[in-house]
């Protein structure tokens, strides 16, 4: 068994003993090898599915801390939460996941009805067989045992290396028909804690405008557990591009789990981290 990373145990024991929202979640605090997600309970989603088991990826180590792919970040579990509770509607939408991490996203928006979900991040194995796994793993609960349903289920996804700013096709074509003239831009762009590495705006912007029809959504969650700089400067660098971005809510992790709205009168002197905020803009081309 792999030894805990003592950050990890740092920050779980901060949490529990200070009541400190965490930043983000992995198996550790589990029998299971695997993370459980819940829907919210208010959530319309159950009869679609009532959990999801993810494996979480562990990068080589040249990539451990560029991708930081071995939790479960809170932005990504509010992305699923508004997914599943219905807020983003992705019923009949081509559907495209950037940085999946463990593919939590994107998984609730195969199992909520999207036409298609091509699910992305830094191609290595180590990463994208996790992801391939969850999605077959997620797909194969749900069908219960039904084997036209797994199959349908099946064809609608896939699972793709893409670095950010370089050639889209390979998402695009992921899952083209054979003999299709041109392949389709998305419908809707999941992207959850994707902004904290400044240095990466620039790509992530380009595979944005490449891979988002005009007219679609790209929903974008950031954890502000690394300060608000990282994002202001995204929200400064989409600005020059001229599309659309709106701000749509800030909420923080409570305690005892779920969401409540964050205000400023929340927030403690001007500290640099905001653990458990998390922040959630809409761009539209």
């Amino acid at each position: 068994m792999d030894e805990e990373d003592p950050t990890d145990i740092f920050d779980a024991s901060l949490s529990t003993l200070f009541s400190i929202p965490p930043i983000a979640f992995d198996a550790s605090s589990s029998s299971s090898p695997y993370y459980i997600y819940t829907p919210p309970q208010s959530s319309s989603s159950s009869p679609f599915f009532r959990q999801i088991h993810l494996a979480l990826p562990s990068p080589p180590s040249n990539l451990y801390a560029t991708l930081q792919a071995n939790h479960v970040w809170l932005s990504s579990i509010y992305l699923a939460d508004l997914l599943a509770s219905r807020v983003i509607d992705v019923e009949r939408k081509r559907v495209a996941e950037l940085g999946a991490g463990a593919g939590l996203p994107g998984i609730v928006a195969l199992l909520l009805g999207a036409r298609s979900v091509i699910s992305s991040d830094w191609g290595v194995s180590e990463v994208l067989d996790v992801i391939t796994d969850n999605f077959g793993r997620a797909t194969t609960a749900s069908a219960k045992q039904d084997t036209e349903a797994e199959r349908e289920l099946q064809e609608r996804w896939k699972v793709v290396g893409h670095e950010w700013g370089t050639d889209p096709s390979p998402l695009l074509c992921a899952l083209s028909a054979d003999g299709e003239d041109k392949p389709e831009q998305f419908d809707i762009l999941l992207l959850a804690d994707v902004l904290w590495a400044t240095s990466s705006h620039p790509m992530l912007i380009e595979s944005i405008g490449n891979l988002l029809r005009p007219g679609g959504v790209a929903h974008v969650t950031a954890g502000l557990h690394t300060g608000r700089g990282p994002v202001t400067r995204f929200v400064e660098a989409v600005s020059k591009k001229g599309w659309n971005m709106v701000l749509k809510d800030e909420v923080r992790w409570k305690v005892d789990g779920g969401w409540e709205e964050y205000t400023e009168s929340m927030k403690v002197g001007s500290v640099e981290e905001e653990r458990g905020v998390v922040i959630r803009f809409e761009i539209c081309l």
